[in-house]
C-alpha cells in the first residue's frame, strides 16, 4: 500500500456567517479566530484501486458542496465519486457551509465555497503527491468522553440534558499508518461525540482540533485525521460531569480537556500496541431512497406566514421555511416526497472499513454495523458524513425526515 497526508487551511475571513446555532448564525458574522480550521486528506492506492478520505473542520456539508467538490478533484485526479469519501467533525463554532437552518433561505458565501473548494482541490492534490510505501496498523480502544444527551424527562418528554446512564457508542478506532522507516504518515481516529460544547462568534476546530494538535505533537509531524462518528445523542462528557442538571457552559479550557481526553486515550492505545493488517482497498457507494413525512396542506404554511408579525420575519425561520414552500407551489414547483441518502464505505484492509452514513447518526447505528460486518474485535471505523436537508425536503421543521 501507498498513502500521502497533506492539511490546508479553511480558516475564513472574519465576518464570516457562522453554522451551529440557528439563532447565533442569523445575528451577524464570526468576530474573531480562536484557532485555524483545516481540510485534511488522506490518499491511498494498493492493488490497482485508489481511494480519498477527507476530514474538514465544519459542522456540516451539503449535498451540493460535497458533488462540487468531487467533481473538482475528479477533474484532476480522475477519481469517482465512490473514490472519495468526505467527512465533517460537526464543529458548530465553524462557517457555514450547507443548508441548515437558515442557510437554506440565504444566499450562500460564494466567495468562502470558492476558497472551500481551493483548498479541498489543494489538499487532495498535496496528499496524492506525496505518497510513500506504507504499513497499515490498526485496533480499537474505548473513550470516555461521549455522553448521552437525550434525557427521559418525568412527564415522559426527551430534553436536551446530560443522561450519565444513557447509551453512547464509545469505542475508539484508530488506524495508524507508518511509512519503511516507521515513521507516521496519516493518524485516523474516530470519536462519536458531538463538538458542540462551545458558542460565541470565535471561529475554533473545537475538541477534535485540540485533539489532532495533540496527537500531531506527540508524533512530531502533521499527521492526525479525526473522523465524527454515530455521536448524533452524545455530547463532551466534561460539560455534563458532576451530576448537573444542565449542560454546562464551554470554556476555551474544558475544550482543551476534552481534546486531551481524546488524544491520552488514543496515545495508551498505541502504547498498548496495534495489529498489523494486510492491506485491501476497496470502495462502495450506494443512493437509497427514504419516504418523507406527509404534505400538510396548503393552508398550513398560509397559517405561519399570516401569523408572523412582519418586524420578525427576517429571522424566523418557519416563516422563512412555509414562505419558500408557497413560492414553490405558486410557481409550479411539486413538493418532493422522498429524500435521497448515501451510504459509503472504504475498506482499508481486513476488518478494517469506514462506513459513511449521510446524515446526523445515533449511537445504536454503532452497533448495528459492528453486528452487520460480524468482525468480533476487528477495527471498525464508523462516522457519519454530515448532510443538511435542502430547504425544499423540510415538510415539518418539527420532524424533518
Amino acid at each position: 500500500m501507498k498513502a500521502g497526508f497533506a492539511r490546508v487551511s479553511i480558516t475564513p475571513p472574519v465576518g464570516t456567517t457562522m453554522m451551529g446555532f440557528g439563532t447565533r448564525d442569523m445575528d451577524h458574522g464570526c468576530e474573531g479566530i480562536h484557532d485555524d480550521i483545516y481540510v485534511r486528506a488522506l490518499f491511498l492506492e494498493q492493488g490497482g484501486e485508489t481511494a480519498l478520505i477527507m476530514g474538514y473542520d465544519l459542522c456540516f456539508l451539503g449535498r451540493e458542496e460535497a458533488d462540487r467538490f468531487k467533481g473538482a478533484i475528479g477533474r484532476v485526479m480522475d477519481l469517482h465519486p465512490r473514490q472519495i469519501l468526505m467527512n465533517t467533525s460537526h464543529n458548530h463554532v465553524g462557517p457555514s457551509v450547507g443548508t441548515w437552518y437558515s442557510a437554506g433561505y440565504e444566499m450562500p458565501d460564494r466567495a468562502y465555497l470558492d476558497l472551500l473548494e481551493r483548498a479541498t482541490v489543494t489538499a487532495a492534490i498535496g496528499a496524492c503527491k506525496s505518497v510513500r510505501e506504507v504499513t497499515l496498523w490498526a485496533g480499537v480502544t474505548r473513550s470516555k468522553l461521549p455522553m448521552n444527551r437525550r434525557r427521559k424527562m418525568p412527564v415522559g418528554e426527551i430534553e436536551n440534558r446530560p443522561n450519565p446512564g444513557g447509551y453512547v457508542y464509545d469505542k475508539l478506532p484508530i488506524c495508524l499508518l507508518k511509512d519503511r522507516d516507521g515513521k507516521p504518515v496519516c493518524l485516523l481516529f474516530s470519536i462519536s461525540c458531538h463538538p458542540s460544547m462551545m458558542s460565541g462568534f470565535e471561529i475554533s476546530a473545537e475538541y477534535p482540533g485540540v485533539a489532532m494538535r495533540r496527537l500531531d505533537e506527540h508524533f512530531g509531524t502533521t499527521c492526525s485525521l479525526f473522523l465524527q462518528g454515530v455521536g448524533g445523542d452524545a455530547k463532551p462528557s466534561v460539560i455534563g460531569k458532576g451530576g448537573v442538571d444542565r449542560w454546562q457552559t464551554g470554556t476555551w479550557e474544558l475544550m482543551e480537556e476534552a481534546g486531551g481526553i481524546v488524544a491520552d486515550e488514543v496515545v495508551k492505545a498505541l502504547e498498548n500496541g496495534l495489529r498489523q493488517v494486510k492491506p485491501s482497498i476497496r470502495a462502495a457507494s450506494v443512493e437509497m431512497t427514504w419516504p418523507l413525512e406527509p404534505i400538510p396542506p396548503r393552508s398550513e404554511f398560509e397559517k405561519i406566514v399570516a401569523e408572523t408579525a412582519l418586524k420578525n420575519r427576517p429571522k424566523n425561520v418557519q416563516y422563512l421555511w412555509a414562505a419558500n414552500v408557497l413560492w414553490r407551489l405558486d410557481h409550479g414547483y411539486a413538493l418532493p416526497t422522498s429524500v435521497t441518502l448515501s451510504a459509503h464505505g472504504i475498506q482499508l484492509g481486513e476488518g478494517v472499513r469506514i462506513v459513511g452514513i449521510e446524515g446526523e447518526s445515533t449511537a445504536p447505528w454503532g452497533k448495528f454495523i459492528e453486528d452487520f460486518y460480524k468482525d468480533g474485535n476487528h477495527t471498525v471505523g464508523i462516522l457519519r458524513w454530515n448532510r443538511a436537508l435542502p430547504a425544499e425536503h423540510r415538510h415539518d421543521s418539527r420532524r424533518g425526515v
